[in-house]
């Protein structure tokens, strides 16, 4: 359960690949079209703009590139191929691909467009950390038995709080080590060389 997809990360993640396929179709159409490009860096008094950043501002130079088409096409191949594995882990219902996907998929494309991918990737691996260590993945259910442990401990008790996982496989049968052997067998020593 830990490693898999709920039905609600599901959808929310097809969705969030899905948006990762407009993201990729915006970036095709400006890589047809050809935009500019347009860099900048902090201005210091007393310094001039380098000779790459031509133009000056108040507070910054720029630099605009009107050949960018390898920019485009470099960004396009990125975000399709993110997002088209970003779709695979999600059919597949593979919680670590989707949060590893979809947390590269946001940093590559910046903290403006690539927040939503960045907030989902932290989700699904806070809702895994929960499912972990309190078999529940709600936050709300995580802190109630967060709460019972916490007084249990002060009375000095064992936690009675028990949340019924909701899974649809079959309970797993609890596997006991076999007991330490009580006879104690000495190293033998090391053969002497004739």
């Amino acid at each position: 359960m830990v490693l898999g997809l709920d039905r609600i990360e599901y959808r929310i993640s097809l969705a969030a690949a899905g948006i990762g396929f407009i993201f990729a179709l915006v970036t095709a159409l400006d890589w047809i079209r050809n935009i500019a490009v347009t860099t900048t860096k902090p201005y210091v008094k007393g310094k001039a703009c380098p000779r790459s950043y031509p133009t000056h501002f108040d507070t910054v130079c720029e630099h605009i590139n009107r050949h960018a088409r390898s920019y485009w096409e470099v960004r396009f191949f990125f975000v399709f191929v993110v997002a088209l594995l970003l779709l695979y882990f999600t059919l597949r219902r593979k919680r670590a691909g989707v949060a590893c996907f979809a947390v590269f998929l946001g940093l590559g494309l910046g903290l403006g467009a690539g927040v939503v991918f960045l907030f989902l990737g932290i989700w699904l691996i806070l809702r895994a950390y929960r499912l972990q260590k309190y078999g529940v993945a709600s936050m709300f259910a995580t802190n109630r038995i967060a709460r019972e442990g916490a007084t249990a401990a002060k009375e000095g008790r064992a936690p009675s709080a028990t949340i019924a996982r909701t899974t649809t496989e079959a309970p797993s049968k609890t596997v006991t080590p076999p007991a330490a052997s009580k006879r104690y067998t000495p190293k033998k020593p090391p053969r002497k060389r004739r």
